[in-house]
């Protein structure tokens, strides 16, 4: 009795923590997300399957059908948040006059939450369950159902109005109940189970893979009669999408992403090659889901690297092998069916994605295999999981949308930002409206409090420290082994969440220094009145990417001040390479005039200048995608252009050392 009481404390520990996590983080708009938002509002609004009304700016992820315009995305994503919307959007009505944009931002955020965020919370408790009923002690259980919650890509994706990762949940906590059907006759777990395998298809269509697996096991471990309850609830989950095909498109076996194959179709040229987009298994995206910086799973979850050991060791398991099967057909399934995509970031790559996003429903059934490793492996389990929590916390945090320009968004975008305390900037609505806090629509609570930017994950730490000693006396370890973990979960959250407070600080005394200029990077074109996301000392104007331009999303700008000093008299040439506009002007002058928004990759100018100093600002725009900016010189009497030395550049007093 006493034991059971303590696995109901660690479990209710667990889910609240997952839940608060989840819930600490607002994203903003994404071209996935909101073809799932579109679809609510139109059928609660407008009692119409098509989204016309409201796909016009916020989501590429659309088809063209009979002159409407129709989600791309299997329904269910937007069916798990319908009811919430509907609940939440009466609570919050009245802002809707007083402050549309945080009603927009209010509405969609509460709606995620007790959707994706609700279900991958519970979950991560039946993780937990999972791992103690396969015969796994309780701190390994406890270990990787954290680890299933901050560890992998589920982390991020648990705060976005998508399908994938409450696909993955309902085909998990389905395996469960199949897995733990007590032999007798139990009709309503075998309909609940059907139902869940059912939904997570109606979420994400790929999920079909896992669900079939499903089945198979389920023809094997029920009784024949639970089989007929178990094929009931998934047969009505199938009738709702064939209701929906019929209702969108007039047929019922008509799929979404088979309108990208229909004549006069331009979107997503990939996607009408093959089946909606597939065709084989290919070694290039097989090494760019996997491996490739830029969206690699082990890259940014290398605790799953285990998982290919782990499931041999699955495997050998006699007593489990059916298990094994399911588990492995789930995880091989789904990687070589996000490797049959096209050659485009777009499709392998998920888009703007943290890791590969059509893998997400599969990674429960990555991370279950390791509740059968031996103890031995806990250290390497403890460390990879370590960095993998790290990498995916600076993601979340950021902005988990990594953009396409960036080969390694991790070390190029996610944690420079992270590192000077820049976070939650995503400025993307769903429906209109201005930021929300500064100049950002993406806020985490921290930030919402008004708390300052260096310490607004504190409270974020203080939730999972409280839950780390929680769940240690629950376990009940011997008093050295229970220390040594608290002391090692204290360091952790030094480790993970003292990077921003570090940072900011280093950034202000960074700016000191004899030579270069003072250089303010913005979101948007234009300052727009808000504070710039980072200030330093540039030694020289010399930049070849967005990530050495401070990793901002586009659009951005960069205005560089100080002064130049001038050797000798004379005429002298200056010139810009720029992606996309620049411009410069000394002593008030423009030498090279600023064009506007448009692309304009070179340009140049002369000025006469006597010697001294001479004040000199320039600046950067970056429209879209990749950025650049170098800054030439031609002195008198040279012929050849180069890049403007540090030596002559000075920063302003305020700055100068």
């Amino acid at each position: 009795m006493a034991e059971s009481r303590n696995r109901r404390r660690i479990e209710w520990t667990l889910f609240v923590l997952a839940l608060l996590s989840f819930a600490y983080f607002y994203q903003a708009a994404d071209q996935s997300t909101a073809a799932r938002f579109d679809l609510m509002r139109s059928v609660l609004e407008r009692h119409t399957l098509a989204i016309d009304g409201y796909a016009g700016f916020n989501t590429a992820d659309i088809i063209t059908f009979n002159d409407h315009i129709y989600s791309v995305k299997a329904p269910g994503g937007s069916l798990s948040g319908i009811i919430q919307w509907l609940i939440c959007s009466k609570l919050l009505a009245p802002l809707l006059t007083s402050n549309s944009a945080l009603y927009w931002a209010l509405l969609t955020y509460l709606t995620i939450v007790f959707s994706t965020g609700l279900m991958v919370a519970l979950m991560v408790v039946v993780c937990f369950r999972f791992a103690l009923a396969l015969g796994a002690t309780e701190g390994r259980a406890v270990a990787i159902a954290i680890l299933l919650a901050f560890g992998t890509i589920m982390f991020p994706y648990a705060t976005e109005m998508t399908g994938e990762p409450i696909a993955g949940a309902c085909a998990f906590i389905a395996f469960y109940l199949l897995f733990t059907y007590p032999g007798g006759p139990d009709s309503d777990r075998a309909l609940f189970a059907g139902l869940l395998a059912g939904w997570a298809v109606l979420c994400d269509y790929p999920a079909i893979l896992i669900s079939a697996a499903l089945a198979v096991y389920a023809l094997f471990k029920l009784r024949p009669r639970d089989i007929l309850n178990f094929a009931a609830g998934a047969g009505a989950m199938a009738l709702i999408l064939l209701a929906y095909n019929k209702a969108a498109f007039g047929n019922p076996l008509f799929m979404s992403y088979e309108a990208y194959k229909l004549p006069g179709n331009t979107q997503f040229p990939e996607q009408a090659v093959g089946f909606v987009g597939l065709t084989f298994p290919k070694p290039y995206n097989l090494w760019k889901i996997l491996i490739d910086p830029q969206r690699g799973l082990f890259y940014c979850n290398p605790l799953l690297i285990l998982s290919v050991p782990a499931l041999v060791h699955f495997g050998v398991q006699r007593r489990l092998r059916a298990e094994f099967l399911v588990t492995l057909f789930a995880v091989a399934g789904f990687i070589l069916f996000n490797a049959s995509f096209g050659e485009s970031i777009v499709s392998w790559g998920g888009g703007t994605a943290t890791g590969p996003r059509q893998i997400v429903a599969a990674i429960p059934f990555m991370i279950l295999p390791l509740a059968l490793v031996p103890a031995r492996w806990n250290y390497v389990i403890g460390v990879l999981g370590a960095v993998s929590v790290f990498i995916m916390l600076m993601a979340i945090s950021v902005n988990p949308h990594f953009p396409y320009e960036y080969a390694n968004p991790i070390r190029d975008y996610a944690m420079p930002a992270y590192f000077r305390g820049d976070l939650a900037y995503n400025k993307d609505t769903y429906f209109g409206g201005g930021p929300i806090v500064g100049d950002a629509v993406a806020f985490n609570l921290g930030k919402l409090a008004g708390l300052p930017p260096a310490l607004e994950l504190i409270p974020l730490a203080m939730l999972w420290m409280g839950a780390a000693i929680l769940i240690l006396r629950e376990l009940r370890l011997p008093i050295i082994q229970s220390r040594v973990l608290l002391a090692a979960a204290a360091a952790g959250s030094l480790a993970f969440f003292m990077p921003p407070v570090v940072g900011a600080v280093a950034q202000i005394s960074g700016l000191s220094a004899s030579h270069g200029l003072v250089g303010r990077y913005y979101e948007g074109l234009r300052p727009a009145g808000f504070p710039p996301h980072i200030v330093k000392i540039d030694p020289q104007i010399a930049f070849n990417n967005v990530a050495e331009l401070g990793g901002l999303p586009f659009p951005s700008c960069v205005i560089w001040d100080g002064a130049i000093l001038i050797p000798r008299p004379g005429l002298y040439a200056f010139a810009i390479e720029v992606d996309d506009a620049g411009w410069l002007t000394i002593d008030g002058r423009p030498v090279i005039r600023d064009p506007g928004d448009v692309n304009h990759p070179r340009a140049a100018g002369k000025i006469y200048l006597e010697p001294g100093r001479h004040s000199i600002e320039l600046g950067e725009r970056n429209l879209a995608g990749d950025a650049s900016m170098r800054l030439y010189w031609q002195t008198p009497g040279n012929t050849d252009p180069v890049i403007v030395p540090a030596r002559v550049l000075i920063p302003p007093p305020a700055y100068a050392r």
